[in-house]
């Protein structure tokens, strides 16, 4: 069977777009400073499991198989979360008008559309997504650089755990473009292009952490919902900034949705995977977990890719 080509440079800048939606979502419940320290740890990690799977298909074989439906499992309960966390930010934004069940069904919409054609196209589109996440991003950031109160940023935070699992968090959507690393034809300094991105996104990941602290201080931020887009509004002092920013995100909103939801495969398999998270996020379940849970159960996933392809190679 022939293997669709793709580029490293189209994975990783489908990592990194996708990585900026739970980047948001964790900013201003972790300390910046451990998330910092995240990002090479998450770097080292990715370059060991990378140097072990090598060029090979990562679900071949009996333990391939196992792994691809672990793989599928967690892409659909990571992807109900997503769909909730995007669908109540919209809700939030439209001061609770819409039901949230309603604006989660509107997001699988295109969900739909970019799971049913090649793999190759969605990870183009996800270049043109990364151009305008990171101007969004980059002017959140110049905004904010002068608006932080400094006393804020050096005030404790939240420990050093859930800060080093909130950076995981960050990273974690880096671990579904490995099945599909086989598809990259290997090409001269591929590898480390590629951990840079990684290294890029964790730094991203603790810049928008260290602006909603240094902006509300880490005792407000910890207690408010979406704490990242009440700064914006803040940068801008009007709501109506918050809501364009809070639209614009749903650009890396939706390709973190659509990288998981081609864990499943091709053609039919990605719109199955949407119509499966959809169902499960309309349950509520996901929302009742603790947020612990969604760093370790990728951690988790990446040692066991590790773990197995160590046991191909022996």
């Amino acid at each position: 069977m022939e293997v669709e080509k793709l580029s490293g440079r189209q994975l990783w800048v489908a990592a990194v777009t996708a990585g900026l939606s739970t980047a948001a979502a964790v900013a201003g419940r972790a300390d910046w400073r451990w998330m910092l320290l995240a990002a090479p740890l998450g770097v080292l990690t990715f370059w060991g499991v990378l140097r072990l799977i090598g060029t090979r298909p990562l679900f071949e074989g009996a333990g391939g198989k196992a792994l691809r439906v672990l793989y599928c499992g967690w892409a659909a309960a990571l992807m109900a979360e997503g769909l909730e966390r995007a669908a109540g930010r919209l809700q939030a934004g439209s001061e609770g008008r819409w039901p949230i069940g309603l604006l989660m069904a509107l997001l699988a919409v295109p969900l739909l559309w970019m799971g049913w054609g090649k793999a190759a196209a969605f990870f183009r589109a996800a270049e043109l997504f990364w151009l305008a996440a990171a101007v969004t991003a980059g002017a959140v950031l110049a905004m904010g650089a002068f608006r932080v109160e400094w006393r804020y940023l050096i005030a404790p935070a939240a420990g050093w755990g859930q800060s080093l699992l909130a950076g995981a968090e960050a990273l974690s959507a880096a671990v579904f473009i490995l099945p599909h690393i086989y598809k990259v034809a290997p090409m001269p300094g591929d590898q480390r292009r590629g951990l840079e991105w990684l290294a890029a996104l964790g730094l991203l990941a603790a810049a928008l952490s260290a602006l909603t602290a240094g902006v509300l201080s880490p005792a407000v931020a910890s207690v408010l919902d979406r704490p990242f887009f009440v700064t914006v509004g803040l940068l801008g002092d009007s709501a109506r900034l918050e809501g364009l920013i809070s639209a614009l995100w749903l650009l890396p909103d939706l390709t973190y949705l659509g990288l998981l939801s081609r864990t499943w495969g091709e053609r039919k398999w990605p719109a199955a995977a949407v119509l499966a998270a959809l169902g499960l996020a309309l349950t509520g379940l996901m929302g009742r977990m603790p947020p612990w849970i969604l760093p370790a159960g990728s951690i988790a996933l990446v040692i066991l890719t590790g773990a197995l392809s160590l046991g191909r190679k022996k």
